[in-house]
């Protein structure tokens, strides 16, 4: 049996709850971090992209809700890769911490992601933004200037998604399966779907990986009222207003923390953002991706 898929099995849904779940919590964690601790080190020895001056033009915005330590990881493989990059973090924890190496914005407790993404925002003065969560890692497949570069030569370009690798497994998991559908629209795409601008898809939906523009942005914004699965709700509000594409070749880590009890009862506390999509799309609300217990 070969390493991979023995921890894939370790990693079975069964084995996050019950007897086994200590077990779990152990090999997760001991993957995740050995095989973080390796992709720095071909990091460090692989050419880092040059200071450009749209680097210049670009904010990384990150929300993040009681977990300091993953997010000083994202913000430790930002400066890692892209030193001047400005990092704007917005903190709704009951404690909000001090991040080295990015401006920390700190929010009433469980504000929501709505609002703090927002507030993240309001911070930002670039042309451009990268809006991510809080459980990414960048690393050298990220490529943020070549991502700007196409966007520089494509006007019509609101939201370039890029491509999330699940650890501890590298997942690369299908588009429609990792960000899902929209919600029932009327709304008309400003460029059919399934088309191309240059060699980019044209999609509804991408995942919270992107780099935006952020005037345009911000003429969507998210839902303050949403704390949570708040992903389907502005991409339909954006259907019609923004265009979308996916671009496979921008690419960051995405290391969970399933066994993180604390975080997780408040991921999973859904019922009234639930609530509230129901009462506006008037059906059960089946476009936003629920996390089961042991994803976070």
């Amino acid at each position: 049996m070969t390493a991979r898929r023995a921890l894939k099995r370790v990693l079975s849904k069964h084995a996050f709850d019950g007897p086994l779940r200590p077990v779990t919590a152990r090999a997760y964690n001991a993957a995740v971090a050995y095989e973080l601790a390796f992709e720095r080190m071909l990091d460090a020895v692989t050419p880092r992209e040059r200071d450009h001056r749209l680097l210049g033009e670009l904010t990384a915005v990150v929300k993040t809700f009681e977990r300091p330590s993953v997010v000083r990881r994202l913000v430790a493989s930002i400066r890692r890769l892209y030193p001047t990059l400005r990092i704007v973090v917005v903190d709704d924890s009951r404690e909000p911490a001090h991040i080295e190496g990015a401006q920390t914005y700190s929010m009433p407790y469980d504000s929501g992601i709505g609002a703090g993404r927002n507030e993240a925002l309001r911070h930002a003065t670039t042309e451009y933004v990268l809006i991510l969560d809080d459980d990414y890692v960048l690393s050298r497949h990220t490529q943020l200037v070549p991502a700007l570069t196409l966007m520089e030569q494509h006007a019509k370009i609101d939201i370039m998604g890029g491509q999330l690798v699940d650890l501890p497994l590298y997942t690369r998991r299908p588009l429609d399966e990792v960000a899902g559908s929209i919600y029932a629209t009327s709304a008309e795409p400003r460029a059919p779907i399934g088309s191309s601008i240059g060699s980019l898809i044209v999609c509804e939906k991408v995942p919270t990986f992107f780099i935006a523009r952020r005037a345009r942005l911000q003429s969507v914004a998210w839902d303050p009222l949403l704390k949570r699965i708040d992903h389907a709700d502005f991409f339909t509000r954006a259907f019609g207003v923004l265009t979308t594409v996916f671009n496979p070749h921008l690419r960051c880590f995405h290391a969970r923390t399933p066994f993180d009890e604390k975080y997780m009862a408040k991921r999973l506390d859904l019922d009234e953002s639930r609530r509230i999509l129901a009462e506006r799309y008037a059906a059960p609300v089946a476009g936003a991706w629920i996390p089961p217990p042991e994803s976070g």
